[in-house]
């Protein structure tokens, strides 16, 4: 299945904000591995940089205690493309999805290593 997502919102956490986006998007295919796991490759997008995403190990997916909604989380090693060509780290992303409105939520903390 592939995955698109609109432009979300980024907040800096901590470091230099110089050169952080105000906001970033992704596209990437989920390959589900089993009953509740899945790969996912892919890339993040955003003012001239991007960051190559692949799973480390495997995502969780499974039924949450709201019904008709699934909740999951992944975990993504990434390497930096374009004004970020040489970074490295890891992408944790919590999400919740409605297969019915085929609709999610999702949340990416990054911890980004820059050459």
């Amino acid at each position: 299945m592939n995955v698109n997502s609109g432009p979300g919102s980024v907040t800096l956490l901590e470091g230099d904000d110089s050169w952080v986006p105000t906001a970033a998007a992704y596209e990437t295919r989920v390959t589900v591995t089993g009953q509740t796991a899945f790969v996912e490759a892919g890339e993040i997008v955003f003012d001239g940089a991007g960051l190559q995403l692949t799973t480390v190990g495997a995502g969780v997916i499974e039924p949450s205690a709201e019904e008709g909604t699934l909740r999951g989380a992944v975990t993504w090693q990434v390497e930096g493309t374009g004004r970020l060509s040489g970074a490295t780290g890891l992408v944790s992303a919590n999400f919740e999805f409605h297969p019915e409105r085929r609709d999610a939520a999702e949340y990416h903390i990054v911890r980004l290593f820059l050459p």
